[in-house]
């Protein structure tokens, strides 16, 4: 139920990333941030989606992967596109893998 500096992976809600970031506005020792349904728009969502769009341009070696079976591909694009080091990938297949970089 808890994080700490061994946590590997933390699967949690919206709301908990907000709230980690209000107390660690950089989200320092975390790598990747996995948005999954991101079709499913709500109010903590798109404020989330600002939070990590700003944080994206001070930590570049923070990545967000953004999921989802019916992603209006080119909102999203166009939203993160204008950040400095974009490094877009095309659809995958969903059988497809991608070995970690």
């Amino acid at each position: 139920r808890r994080a700490s500096e061994s946590t590997r992976l933390l699967f949690c809600t919206t709301g908990i990333l907000l709230r980690k970031l209000q107390f660690d506005p950089t989200l320092a020792g975390v790598s990747h941030v996995i948005l999954d349904e991101v079709h499913e728009r709500n109010l903590e969502s798109d404020f989330l989606l600002i939070c990590l769009r700003d944080l994206l341009s001070t930590r570049d070696d923070l990545r967000v992967i953004v999921m989802s079976a019916t992603l209006n591909a080119e909102l999203f694009a166009s939203y993160f596109c204008a950040l400095p080091g974009d490094h877009r990938r095309e659809a995958l297949p969903k059988d497809a893998w991608v070995a970690p970089e």
